[in-house]
């Protein structure tokens, strides 16, 4: 008869035991794992689940209908209410009305209002999934206007600038002028100053307008990177250039500044007067509606270069008083779909700042918006920093003064230099206090 090692069997015995009270465990851990994810999961659930009230601040009454109606196709347990509140004046309101607890979840601004909304802590950043989505399908220089310290405090959701606009009638059979001088060459033959008829037509004066003539000779506003308040560039040999130049002009659109206004300039455009104007996309409609037969291209080029404009985008802002952050990020990032992009098109006309159009109906066939667009690669976003506030009258010194005959372009640049640091002072600030 065998023996049986007894130390043996206990231990075979013992190691039988712990196996078996191993696999019991696994199986109530694995159960309490399974649980504890599917409680997870369910509560990941809930966090996505998008309700509430939420106020929205829109500038256009019959886009903010469609746009919320397709919203709510998506999100049906959110009720939004709108008001209509312009761009412009939305930060200012926001600042007074969110502390007081009336103010928007969600409202749009210019982007150049970013500086101070961000200074005033009435922005909420979006996360850092959502950046990086906007980061692959919008504009960079558009996405840049938005992003300070590394985070995004709100979403691009059209983009513009200016552009030439020709009159095909009026031209006939005289190509398109694509540069400065061959438009000069069209205005000696075609300009009468005695009956008032006039071959190019704009706003002289305006700093927003009149910017591209100041890059064509290379003057960099606020810096090459366009964020250093204390160069402003007026006082620069390209501004010099650039004024100089703009004032040439005069020669072949004689009027004052004070006669260069809108309804002389690019509503005369509209009314089918004037061969040629520069103006951007929010002037098609009222052409389109008088039956001008027009086109649109890229700025002329100025002694062989292309001059850079601005660019401008409306964007949008989740504010930092929101009680419903979640639906308010829905929103926004409804609004900058493809389908709030194309309901923002068919109801404004505006553009989206993306980086590629193909996707949105109507937008990717329009032949005046494509003109538009020429101009776009040469386009610098109007600067970020809270300092653009004190720019605009200082850049408008530059062209009035000189148009007029009132100074000379080195006057006026110190006129301009001078107009920028009162601005500055009455704002705290100065170039030359040290850091």
């Amino acid at each position: 008869m065998k023996k049986i090692d007894v130390a043996a069997a206990g231990l075979g015995a013992l190691a039988l035991l712990f196996l078996v009270i191993a696999g019991i465990s696994a199986l109530v851990i694995g159960g309490a794992y399974r649980k504890a994810g599917a409680e997870i999961t369910a509560e990941r659930n809930v966090e996505n689940r998008v309700s509430g009230p939420l106020l929205v601040w829109l500038d256009n009454e019959d886009w903010a209908k469609a746009v919320i109606a397709g919203f709510n196709r998506r999100y049906p347990e959110v009720t939004v209410k709108f008001e209509n509140v312009g761009n412009v004046d939305s930060r200012g309101k926001v600042s007074l009305d969110g502390p007081a607890g009336i103010g928007p979840d969600v409202f749009l601004m210019p982007h150049d209002h970013i500086g101070n909304a961000i200074i005033d802590d009435i922005c909420l950043p979006f996360p850092s999934d959502m950046q990086k989505k906007y980061s692959e399908m919008l504009l960079e220089a558009a996405i840049k206007t938005c992003t300070s310290g590394g985070e995004l405090y709100a979403v691009p959701i059209s983009t513009e600038n200016i552009a030439f606009f020709y009159n095909k009638d009026l031209l006939g059979d005289t190509p398109v002028p694509q540069s400065f001088e061959e438009l000069i060459a069209f205005a000696e033959k075609w300009n009468d100053p005695s009956v008032n008829k006039y071959a190019l037509r704009w706003q002289v004066d305006d700093s927003y307008h009149n910017y591209f003539f100041l890059t064509a000779f290379g003057m960099q506003l606020f810096g090459p990177n366009m964020d250093d308040f204390k160069l402003p560039g007026f006082d620069s040999p390209g501004a010099r250039q650039g004024v100089e130049f703009h004032t040439s002009l005069r020669k072949y659109y004689n009027v004052n500044t004070s006669d260069a206004t809108w309804d002389s300039t690019v509503a005369a455009f509209q009314r089918g007067e004037v061969p040629f104007t520069i103006t951007g996309p929010w002037a098609i409609g009222d052409a389109l509606k008088n039956q001008i037969n027009f086109g649109i291209t890229k700025l002329p080029t100025i002694k062989g270069t292309q001059p850079r404009c601005f660019s401008g985008n409306i964007v949008a802002a989740v504010s930092s008083y929101t009680k419903n952050p979640r639906a308010a990020r829905a929103f926004v990032d409804f609004l900058a779909s493809i389908e709030g992009e194309t309901i923002q098109f068919q109801q404004t006309g505006k553009l989206a700042a993306y980086n590629d159009i193909s996707g949105i109906e109507g937008l990717r066939d329009d032949v005046l918006l494509k003109g538009i667009m020429e101009q776009a690669p040469y386009a610098d976003p109007m600067p970020v920093i809270p300092e653009v506030n004190q720019m605009w009258d200082a850049q408008k010194a530059l062209f009035t003064f000189t148009w007029d005959g009132q100074l000379s372009a080195e006057e006026a640049q110190k006129k301009a230099m001078d107009t920028y640091d009162t601005s500055l002072m009455m704002a705290g600030k100065s170039r030359f206090w040290s850091d």
